[in-house]
């Protein structure tokens, strides 16, 4: 078994990527999973194939004497250059310059009172007192906004169906917010506007029956009438809460216009879609593709940015979508990668407006070990260094847990 296998973890032969045979004495350097059984001489299983090497070696601390007893002394490993989002976050905490992270305590208010007001406007038909509060959460919001540079590592991840629209409220208000930051420096109320325009941006959803909004398959035509509603429905709620700012409400109204005048309700086209609906737009398109839902899985968020850009200048404002590439890059933060040398590592972000070379977090060595203290390395600072290629997204966002509402 271990013929032609090298101390320096290269593979013999021809064998599939992303595999190494790892010596005993480095496993503990090394995540990943077992890449096929380990066998004994006699055809018994000793180990299985997809067995996570750190989770092994916890579970079954004298596993490498068990190994050596068998004449193993090299395994096969598929190398996972992931880490846990915990870790992830741990290790952003601790670079320089520190990366500035959306209060968690925060983001759960504004996802908790958006249920709640949804939660009154489905019985009740509007929430005053509900929309006020919503407004102050969203100021505060908008302060963080703009001191988080790095707001694709903010946004929440959506556990199931039910809260699906909650988070998806709070993603839009803070991609909206930053990308008016980026679109208009220094403009501090539309980044207001923006961040409460996204959180009201759903709003006659609260009045959509749930088994339209929640159904797994394709909704009929009669449905999606039904579903189109909700920018009408959200503006007139809107109004009857209280809300009269006409920026705001055209956000609630034609975030699903679209460029070239094939959006609804009103078929607007060009500039005569607000500039603020024109944000909201690329907002929400960009997080709902991102999302998992009940009738589709999510897509990386390089995927989804290619797709908006494809229709940039069609169902797009391209300066928009301009700012959306700057904001989010062509790797977005938490793009696991590989690069040049051979090393993998998770996209942190980009310093230097350099799209094509952000920083990288290195989770494999050239070797495939993971470093023993945390590394960042800046592509656009490292010469020949480049990503050859995306591999996965590590997981966007940080759960956001979400509170019952009555």
């Amino acid at each position: 078994m271990e013929t032609g296998v090298r101390r320096d973890g290269a593979l013999p032969g021809a064998m599939e990527e992303g595999v190494r045979f790892v010596h005993l004495d480095e496993l503990h350097y090394f995540r990943g999973r077992l890449a096929e059984d380990v066998m004994s001489d006699d055809g018994a299983i000793l180990l299985q194939r997809g067995s996570d090497i750190a989770a092994l070696l916890k579970a079954m601390p004298g596993v490498i004497r068990s190994l050596r007893r068998w004449k193993r002394e090299y395994l096969p490993i598929r190398i996972s250059p992931s880490v846990s989002e915990d870790e992830f976050e741990t290790i952003l905490k601790t670079i320089e310059p520190k990366i500035e992270m959306l209060d968690p305590q925060l983001a759960r208010r504004a996802i908790d009172q958006v249920d709640e007001v949804y939660s009154v406007i489905s019985e009740h038909g509007q929430s005053k007192e509900g929309i006020e509060i919503l407004s102050r959460e969203a100021g505060r919001l908008a302060n963080d906004v703009v001191k988080s540079p790095q707001i694709l590592l903010c946004l929440g991840k959506v556990k199931d169906s039910d809260e699906y629209t909650f988070v998806h409220s709070l993603n839009v208000a803070l991609l909206s917010g930053y990308l008016a930051s980026i679109l208009r420096p220094g403009d501090e109320e539309l980044v207001r506007v923006m961040t409460f325009g996204g959180l009201l941006h759903d709003l006659g959803k609260a009045l959509v029956p749930r088994e339209i909004l929640n159904k797994p398959g394709k909704l009929t035509s009669e449905e999606y009438g039904v579903m189109k509603t909700h920018a009408i429905q959200g503006t007139v709620t809107a109004v009857a809460s209280g809300v009269s700012d006409g920026r705001i409400l055209s956000v609630v109204r034609n975030h699903h216009e679209r460029w070239e005048g094939d959006g609804y309700p009103d078929g607007l086209r060009g500039n005569r879609i607000s500039f603020q609906a024109r944000i909201a737009a690329v907002a929400d398109v960009f997080d709902a593709l991102t999302s998992k839902r009940i009738y589709k899985d999510p897509i990386r968020s390089r995927e989804a940015v290619s797709m908006i850009m494809e229709s940039s200048g069609s169902s797009f404002d391209a300066a928009i979508v301009r700012a959306l590439l700057v904001t989010v890059g062509l790797y977005p933060p938490g793009s696991v990668v590989e690069l040049s040398d051979g090393s993998m590592g998770i996209v942190t972000g980009v310093r230097h407006k350099d799209l094509l070379r952000p920083q990288v977090l290195i989770t494999a060595d050239t070797r495939g070990r993971r470093p023993e203290s945390p590394l960042i390395k800046d592509l656009s600072l490292e010469g020949d260094l480049y990503i050859t290629r995306s591999l996965e997204d590590m997981g966007k966002g940080v759960t956001y847990e979400v509170s019952a509402s009555g």
